[in-house]
């Protein structure tokens, strides 16, 4: 919507001229009009589309920030850390959001607030110029006085350098609204209706804010007292802030980034784009002091999910696509985060950006002699196993892709040969399943064969698997770090999620090839070469995207001193034939190698030309978020109860896994830490493909990722103990909230309705 309006205002200046321009409507100062007014002139000569034209401002401010963030970095620290930091900054989507998606202003509120404090020292004179220029595009960007006023007092300047950059800084904003000046009109007058105006025209306590009115009065008028009550706060904090942080260097960057925090928090008519000027002091403040990053991450993501908020909002029609209680809740992670900075609070990350000591250093805890680490670990697995197994039957018939996979199991099972028959049509609410190899379906037709032809049948392999994969998430994080508290942790995260839980609990094939994937590198990580390429032909006759495991083995062989073995081989020879072997049934059902064939063909061409859509179907982007659960199975409501599965992932687990992912990422590239790096190539490589995937997508098929999340959580809490409990406790408890969600007890309408925290969780 301000898109459209920017570029209408770029055509009403063109057209009438800069004095004739305030005559229709327009809530800016004249300092972006200034740029529309050039872009207008551009858009006639040059042939940039429209769309990349307007949005080109804020696109360069991100880009000039972020150099200038490097500048000022790299008079504290490395260059290497200056770089990172300003790609932190660059790259971040939150930041991306803003500008290259909604072509908003706040970028150059941010550049040039940084610029003004940053020429602080170099040219105070080029620094008041910075101050006019910002607060003429967004008056926003003035939030920073108070920080140059203790900046002039701290550094002793004199009365006439004071006076002299106030005097540069008003002439240059008043300068800045004489060519709009409308001709009956007081120059001074006018220059007061224009910001009484600007101030006004949202007078609400929150403008779709996440903050701490969107809490309390969104969208609700605001009045002196909440005005009041804003700006002392605000104020209060910082001067505590300033108080504390005196002496200690680059401490305007973190003053810069109270400020702005501060104030997107706590002054009325704040709307939910002006926390972007946050995150370039922010990213300076953490590139020394590196806890500082978590604080950075979490914004980012509260920001983000800000912005979506208000798009959607926006453009369907004020659609909510948060219930109140999560803005609440948001709001105050928002204000938490505010309160971790301020009061100095250590969030201990042990880092240690040391580029010449690699050695892994983890924190003192409590002996865990063998025994006791068998002990939990023992415990974990059957947690694992009650929580996979209980209940297993019910529902008792065939609920979502069960009607493929185990309807053809079972087809198989009495030997119907039209299972490996791709042109085959199925009874009515059932499919023959050829769109994937048939390890799985084999798996529950050996269990059917055994136990009966019953759901838990064909559903016992699967949890079965999923409990090995408990244990094997175990053994690799174990063997990669060489420690098994990060393994137990590892672990244990692993057996609290809820997509794992769920599908290992239905007739797929899913959970087979996430174990058999899991299988295959730990073997290969213990140099068992053999069996691995045993483990991956299976894993490739589960699904065929078990091929990202390769890249995974290619970085740990990349690791070893002994890059060449014979052993090595047996890739090239036993996957093949391992997954020639698991049509042997289809070869002895009376079908020749030309349905073989035939039939690999048909999964390639249904996979590549898909373009089926789904009520509950998403982009990969959206999985780490849990944007899009899928409903597996739903009972009619019977006086008052109702049975449902619902393939949700923990939000502990989750969500914490985003904080996991983000700090072990900074651990990895300032400590040059092979091993956590093999970890988080090995969860993008299982995730990040998707994104560039045409065809249709669901939540569950991140679930090869969630493993070496959970590993990266166990390494995250190995590093930082006193977090341990703030993970475990709340994951747990969520665990037995969402249990009956995720297992299809019978529950009162009522707990049922609680689950769906979000509309898009319906």
């Amino acid at each position: 919507m301000d898109h459209g309006t920017f570029v209408a205002w770029s055509n009403i200046l063109i057209q009438g001229g800069l004095a004739n321009f305030y005559n229709s409507w327009s809530d800016y100062l004249p300092g972006y009009l200034y740029i529309l007014y050039i872009l207008g002139k551009l858009k006639a000569i040059l042939p940039i589309p429209e769309v990349l034209l307007y949005k080109l401002p804020a696109i360069l401010a991100d880009l000039i920030t972020g150099y200038l963030i490097y500048k000022i970095i790299l008079k504290f620290k490395d260059s290497r850390v200056a770089l990172w930091a300003a790609g932190i900054y660059i790259f971040n989507p939150a930041i991306l959001a803003n500008s290259t998606l909604w072509g908003q202003v706040d970028s150059l509120t941010a550049l040039f607030s940084l610029l003004t404090v940053y020429l602080m020292a170099l040219n105070p004179y080029l620094s008041a110029s910075s101050l006019a220029l910002g607060t003429l595009i967004k008056p926003q960007a003035a939030f920073i006085a108070p920080v140059i006023i203790v900046l002039m007092i701290k550094n002793k300047w004199k009365y006439t350098q004071v006076l002299t950059y106030i005097i540069i800084g008003l002439a240059i904003f008043i300068l800045g609204f004489v060519p709009f000046r409308l001709q009956a009109n007081n120059l001074f007058v006018f220059i007061f209706n224009r910001l009484v105006f600007s101030a006004n025209e949202y007078p609400y306590a929150s403008v779709n804010a996440f903050n701490f009115w969107g809490i309390l009065a969104m969208w609700k008028p605001d009045n002196l007292i909440y005005q009041i009550a804003g700006i002392v706060l605000s104020l209060s904090i910082l001067a505590a802030v300033i108080y504390k942080t005196w002496s200690k260097k680059g401490a305007e960057y973190l003053w810069m980034a109270i400020i702005f925090l501060a104030t997107f928090l706590f002054l009325t008519r704040i709307h939910e784009r002006h926390m972007l000027t946050v995150f370039a002091p922010l990213i300076i403040s953490a590139s020394l002091s590196p806890e500082l990053l978590i604080v950075y991450a979490v914004l980012s993501l509260t920001y983000i999910a800000n912005l979506l908020y208000s798009f959607i909002w926006i453009s369907q029609d004020f659609k909510s696509i948060f219930s109140d209680l999560v803005i609440k809740i948001i709001s105050g992670v928002n204000i938490i985060c505010l309160a971790v900075v301020a009061a100095g609070i250590k969030i201990r990350l042990n880092l240690k950006i040391n580029f010449e000591n690699n050695i892994e250093k983890f924190p003192q805890v409590a002996d865990l002699s063998g025994k006791k680490v068998k002990l939990i670990l023992l415990g974990i697995i059957v947690f694992a196993l009650f929580s996979r197994v209980i209940f297993l039957g019910n529902p008792p018939n065939e609920y979502f892709d069960e009607v493929y996979h185990a309807f053809t199991a079972r087809a198989m099972l009495h030997g119907n040969p039209a299972a490996w028959e791709w042109w085959n049509t199925a009874p009515a609410g059932f499919a023959y399943e050829w769109t994937h190899p048939p390890v799985a379906k084999l798996g529950m037709w050996f269990s059917m064969a055994i136990l009966g032809e019953t759901a838990f049948a064909w559903r016992l392999p699967g949890a079965l698997l999923g409990t090995a994969a408990v244990f094997l998430v175990f053994l690799i994080a174990k063997t990669i770090f060489k420690d098994e508290i990060i393994g137990l942790l590892s672990a244990g995260a692993f057996s609290l999620d809820g997509l794992v839980l769920t599908m290992s609990r239905i007739g797929m094939n899913d959970v087979y090839i996430l174990f058999f994937m899991l299988l295959t590198v730990y073997l290969f990580l213990k140099e068992k070469n053999l069996w691995a390429a045993i483990a991956f032909g299976l894993a490739m006759a589960s699904k065929w995207s078990a091929v990202w495991a390769v890249p995974v083995m290619g970085l740990i062989w990349l690791t070893r001193k002994n890059k060449w073995q014979l052993s090595y081989l047996w890739f090239l020879i036993l996957p093949p034939l391992v997954y020639l072997a698991s049509y042997i049934p289809m070869f002895t059902s009376g079908h020749g190698l030309d349905i073989f064939w035939g039939m690999q063909k048909q999964m390639w061409w249904y996979h590549t030309n898909l373009k089926a859509t789904h009520p509950y179907q998403s982009g990969a982007l959206s999985w780490p978020f849990i944007i899009r659960p899928v409903y597996l199975y739903t009972s009619n409501e019977v006086n008052g109860m109702v049975a449902r599965i619902y393939n949700l992932g923990n939000p502990g687990v989750f969500w914490f896994g985003l904080v996991a992912v983000t700090t072990s990422f900074v651990y990895s590239i300032f400590e040059k830490n092979k091993q956590l790096g093999l970890v988080i190539f090995s969860y993008l490589i299982f995730f990040v493909p998707w994104i560039a995937s045409p065809r249709i997508m669901f939540f569950y098929h991140y679930l090869p990722a969630v493993p070496f999340m959970c590993i990266l959580i166990g390494y995250v809490l190995r590093r930082n103990p006193k977090a341990i409990a703030y993970f475990l406790v709340p994951s747990a408890l969520l665990f037995i909230y969402f249990f009956p969600h995720w297992v299809g007890i019978q529950i009162p309408l009522w707990l049922d309705k609680s689950y769906y925290w979000f509309p898009s969780w319906r």
